[in-house]
This record gives C-alpha cells, structure tokens and sequence, in this order.
C-alpha cells in the first residue's frame, strides 16, 4: 500500500511543478513589458508598443491563472502539511501576510496599467504604472521563497526548547523573516525563475519570427533581440548568485553541501566529484579535478570540506541529488553559452563591415539569422533547457533538506496529513493542476490568433 505521506508529497511536488511554471511568466513579462514600453515611448517606436500593449494581455491572463493555481497551493498547504504550517502560523508566518500586500498591489496597478492605454496623456505616466506591477510580482517570489529559506535554516524562535517540550518560545518574527539562508537562495531562486520566463518567452518569438513576414516578422525581431538583452544580464546575476550559494551553503548548511558535492568524509585537498554512482559505500564511474572543491569553497587547496559522515545516516538526503547538482550545472553552463553565442552572432551581424576581413566572422556577418532553422532549433533548446533548469533547481533544492521538512526541527513524516479520507480532494488538485497547464497556453495561443500583430501595428 502507498504511504499517505508519499501521496502528500506527490501531490505537492506535482502542484509545485506546474504552478512555478506559471508563475515563471507571471513575474518575468512585467519587466519586459516596462522596457518595452519605456522604449517605444523614447523613440516613438510603435513595435515596442504593441509588444507591450500585447504582453500586458498575456500577464492578465497568467495572473488570473496564477492566483487560481496559487489559492489551490494555499489550501493545500493547510490540508496536507497541518502540523508545519501549526509551526509557521506561530513563527513565521509574516512573509505570507506580506505577500497579501504585494499581490493586492500587483492586482490594483495591473488593472489599471491595462486599461488606462489611451487614457493617461502622458505616456511617461502610464509607464510609471508598470513599476509597481513589478515590485508586487518580484515581491511576491521574494516572499515566497522567504518562507523556504526558513524551512532550510529555521530561526526566530527557541528551537531546542520546540524538540525537547514541543511548546514554541521565543518567537521573534524578523529573525524568522530573515533566516541565514534568505539572501543567496531568494538572489539565486527569483533570478533563476525570471530568467526562465524570459527565455521560454524568447523561444516563443523565435519560432513566429521564423514563420512571419512583413510587419509581424519586424515585430518579433525586436522582441526577440529585447528578451536576448534582458535575458543575457539577467543569465550573469543568477550564474553569480549560484556560485555564491554554493559558497554559502558551506558554511550555512554543511549537510547539504556534502549531499550536493558527494562528499561522504570530511576531507582536506578534497577533489570536485562530477557525476558518478554511489554503490556500496562508495562512489564509482565518476570524474575528479583534484584539489578543485577545497580551493572553491575555501579558496585555499589545502582546505577542509564536511562530510555526511558527521550527521546522523537517518538525516542524509537521497545521494542522488549529487548528479542533480552536476547535471544542473552542466544545464546552466549549456544555456550560458547558447546565450553568448547567440548575443556574438548578433554582434557581429550589426557590425559586420568592421569585422568582416576576419574569416570566420565574415562568415558569420553573411549567415542570415532570422531565416536560419538552426535558430529556431537553439531558441527552443534554450528554452527547454531553462524550463528543466528552473524545476531541477526547485526539486533540488527541496530534497537537499530531506527527510526534513523544517531543518533540525521538523521532519517530512511527521508535518504530513496520514488521513486517507483526502485522497479525492488530492486527486481533485491533481486533476486541476494537470488540465489547468494545456488550457492556459491554448487560451492564450488563440487569443493572439484572433488578434494578429498586423492589425495591432496598424
């Protein structure tokens, strides 16, 4: 028989999944559409208008999406992990009340960003309405994923006095609001969801470029060559925001950083593992850098890394997530250079008269881009590879800290709800969350059919 906490976990991760997915979208369009329209209003450009005015739809539509997906989310917070959110109601329950503001603040200028287009004679003005869009949206992540951090390194509160008596003292809610690992995993976790949104968004306007002509095709060349720029400076800060969290996790959360890194015993001079298989207390079929790990994490070669071997065997998450960590590093490393690939293609084609006596960039300057199949094959390999970038990330992250669910504190078996009498509601939110995903990007695909860009660009 199927362990009732094994279903609660499923179901959550499921809804997870495809909830971060829209929410990718739902806090990446407003800062494309700022830029966008900022530009278009500063140098009259109409297509950056309608990329804006077009994209504004969009985000309507994600945010009540969104909202629907992310009430179910509350809900099955309360049913399913009971015992932990009795916890975080008296702890650190702050970032959720906060995130009310920032979603009413999202809500009330995004209505009034959407219909006051033609309305506000400045246009500098209804620009300036986009802002908060994205102080709420970007918040609201923010937020969100304070309430993880505190899963991950649990404090404002008396935790010793909690597992020994179960009774919660010392609650100081700033401390709980601002645990030690909220600056690296926020700075890392937002990035790296803005960053895939963009670059799905991108794919997506590749592909129609390829399959327009006239107006259309100008129209998605200038947002293509937009979300390239926005997405290439937002690649650097999360490339730089994860190796900073690595480096955190170091000395925040040691037991985790031996998960990811394989490492089993505390070691000096300790080499950097990629891949591999753990099998019989060991690790086999995998490749060393020697020395490379210690210099990294302490910058000395020399330097002493933890190991797994000095926490309880009970406490150690699945090995696995070793190859997880390599394999979204390898991920990350394949779209950084899609990126910059595709920004030096692009370079060089607008400046193709100062390079062109070099050979292999003349070659380059006379490669049509924007009618080539091997572009729209890259855009949706990046885009794919920053979606399972992004969900990789998140399910990492997440059983880095098993088995549990508070760290230290509170573990995934004993938070669950073990009463089978849920299991049609659970099957409910199932079944939401698997039709909720097609309908939202079919409603949205055939609502820009019924309105095409031409007519829009008129």
């Amino acid at each position: 028989m199927i362990s009732p906490i094994l279903l609660d976990r499923a179901t959550m991760g499921f809804s997870l999944a495809v909830h971060i997915f829209l929410v990718s979208f739902g806090i990446s369009l407003p800062v494309v559409i700022g830029a966008s329209e900022f530009i278009g209003i500063r140098y009259g450009d109409k297509y950056y208008k309608a990329l804006a005015r077009r994209l504004t739809t969009a985000l309507l539509i994600f945010f009540a999406i969104g909202t629907a997906s992310g009430t179910v989310v509350a809900l099955e917070l309360l049913l399913l992990w009971p015992k932990f959110m009795a916890l975080v109601g008296s702890v650190d329950i702050l970032p959720l009340y906060i995130e009310v503001f920032a979603f009413f603040t999202e809500a009330i200028f995004l209505a009034t960003y959407a219909y006051s287009w033609d309305k506000i004679r400045n246009q500098y003005y209804h620009f300036l309405l986009i802002i908060p869009i994205m102080l709420g949206s970007i918040g609201s992540g923010i937020l969100i994923t304070l309430l993880n951090s505190f899963m991950n390194t649990p404090a404002g509160f008396n935790i010793s006095e909690y597992l020994s008596s179960g009774t919660i003292t010392g609650v100081n809610p700033i401390a709980a609001l601002f645990p030690p690992s909220a600056i690296y995993e926020d700075s890392h976790g937002v990035g790296g969801t803005i960053l895939a949104g963009l670059v799905m968004v991108m794919a997506y306007f590749v592909y129609k470029q390829y399959k327009s002509s006239g107006e259309a095709c100008n129209y998605y060349k200038k947002a293509t060559k937009l979300l390239l720029g926005i997405s290439s400076v937002i690649a650097a800060f999360v490339i730089y925001t994860g190796v900073y969290s690595i480096e955190m996790l170091y000395y925040v959360q040691p037991e985790k950083y031996a998960a990811f890194e394989g490492d089993i015993v505390p070691t000096t001079h300790a080499a950097e593992m990629l891949f591999g298989l753990f099998i019989n207390g060991k690790w086999t079929d995998y490749i060393s850098i020697p020395n490379l790990q210690s210099f990294l994490a302490t910058g000395s070669a020399s330097g002493l890394v933890p190991g797994l071997s000095q926490f309880p065997t009970y406490t150690w998450p699945p090995l696995f997530v070793h190859d997880m960590f390599d394999f979204m590093v390898l991920l990350g490393f394949l779209l950084g250079i899609i990126l910059l690939i595709t920004d030096l293609v692009l370079i060089i084609g607008k400046y193709s008269n100062r390079f062109g006596k070099v050979a292999i960039i003349g070659r380059i300057s006379k490669w049509d881009v924007w009618h080539s199949k091997w572009t729209v094959v890259f855009a949706a390999l990046s885009g794919a590879l920053a979606l399972v970038l992004m969900e990789v990330g998140w399910v990492m992250e997440e059983l880095g800290r098993q088995p549990w669910i508070i760290y230290g504190v509170m573990l995934v078996s004993q938070a669950g709800n073990v009463s089978t009498s849920i299991l049609p509601i659970m099957i409910a939110i199932i079944v939401f969350y698997a039709a909720i995903l097609p309908f939202t990007l079919i409603y949205i695909n055939r609502h820009f059919r019924a309105k095409p860009v031409e007519a829009e660009l008129q």
